[in-house]
């Protein structure tokens, strides 16, 4: 029978067939050959510190690894523009500014927005006129004085007049102007663009003088304070994501830092090309301001904790693509007998390997096997 012999630095046997410098997995598993048994006797058991052992119960934390990024929510971001095409004239903030909601952040000169102003104090002193006429007509064609079409154009020509009127009135609040104010012929050239939430400018796209058109971004702000995380999951993971579970993130450039979170929810949707899904998390307010919008994060998923059977990862060993253990056959006289035996193993966590048909291990050589090597 081929045997398996253990190489001891104080005894060497004649019978047996020595080797060194046998390497370990980069999992920390013994690379072992297909051999069945391994003699060894018990005092280089004993002096080499070898141990037996059974696989015991121990808690593991279920953990899914992820990638993804640091970003805001939809609300904690913010594109400045202008309704109205103008020249910047002063730009009153620079990148990394902290901003509060209604500051100004800059004003912009713009011929357009002259004319709407005129164009609303003109058609609502016409209004005036124009609402007079209709009362008359009104008062005319009730008293059967003048003809119904008379009255029916008169209305027609306040309605719509009265519409335009509130038309350019909506546009001029929504500029930050008192339409009250403009109806006085009271009005200004330049616009005012305010900031719309708190936050800090993390994108200044104009300069002073340059032309802006209502469709280009002049500014963007970020809510720090609104910071969460976006990560992709696999699909094979998706069942046992539940929304609450705690995460664990650090950036790659300094993992030595690890920042904290929770699970907020899941799409319902994969996407074609990486197979994944994406997670939203929430991150601990705490930790928000020592962070940056789209920084991008390696991320563990905690998924519960679950009681195995497991083993030292020092007692499995590897072969090919089998996983084996050694375990105790027979201990009769000076000689110790093993027997190798193919495991299936699960979860890893913490030095220890889960053990998924843990039957027949009462006896398995837990420390030292990595000093054995084929015959």
């Amino acid at each position: 029978m081929m045997k398996l012999y253990f190489l001891s630095g104080i005894f060497l046997s004649a019978t047996l067939f020595i080797s060194c410098g046998s390497p370990k997995s980069e999992s920390g598993e013994s690379e072992v050959s297909a051999i069945d048994t391994i003699s060894i006797s018990k005092v280089q058991f004993e002096s080499s510190g070898m141990e037996l052992g059974r696989p015991l119960k121990r808690i593991f934390a279920g953990n899914i690894r992820s990638n993804g990024k640091v970003t805001t929510s939809p609300a904690g971001m913010a594109r400045v523009s202008s309704l109205m095409a103008g020249k910047i004239k002063r730009i009153a903030v620079n990148t990394g500014d902290r901003v509060t909601k209604g500051q100004l952040l800059c004003t912009l000169e713009s011929t357009e927005f002259v004319k709407l102003q005129q164009e609303y104090a003109e058609s609502s002193s016409m209004l005036k006129a124009v609402h007079a006429e209709y009362e008359r007509q009104k008062a005319l064609a009730d008293d059967n004085i003048s003809s119904q079409k008379s009255y029916m154009n008169a209305e027609s020509e306040y309605k719509s007049l009265y519409s335009k009127c509130e038309g350019l009135k909506t546009t001029l609040l929504m500029l930050g102007l008192n339409a009250d104010k403009v109806k006085e012929g009271v009005m200004v050239s330049e616009i005012s663009l305010y900031a719309p939430i708190n936050g800090y400018i993390s994108a200044l796209e104009v300069e002073t003088g340059s032309f802006a058109d209502p469709q280009q971004s002049i500014m963007q702000l970020v809510d720090l304070n609104q910071l969460q995380l976006k990560l992709s999951v696999f699909e094979k993971d998706l069942k046992v994501l539940n929304p609450g579970s705690k995460i664990s993130f650090f950036s790659p450039g300094n993992p030595a830092i690890v920042y904290h979170g929770e699970l907020l929810s899941y799409s319902r949707t994969i996407d074609p090309e990486t197979k994944a899904v994406t997670v939203i998390g929430s991150i601990q307010p705490s930790e928000r301001p020592l962070l940056i919008n789209e920084m991008y994060i390696e991320a563990e998923i905690f998924t519960g904790e679950k009681e195995v059977m497991a083993l030292p990862d020092e007692a499995i060993l590897k072969s090919g693509n089998s996983r084996l253990v050694l375990v105790l056959t027979s201990s009769e006289g000076k000689e110790m007998k093993f027997t190798r035996k193919e495991v299936k193993t699960g979860l890893s966590s913490n030095g220890f390997t889960e053990i998924l048909s843990p039957e027949g291990l009462e006896n398995v050589l837990v420390k030292g096997g990595f000093n054995l090597v084929m015959e």
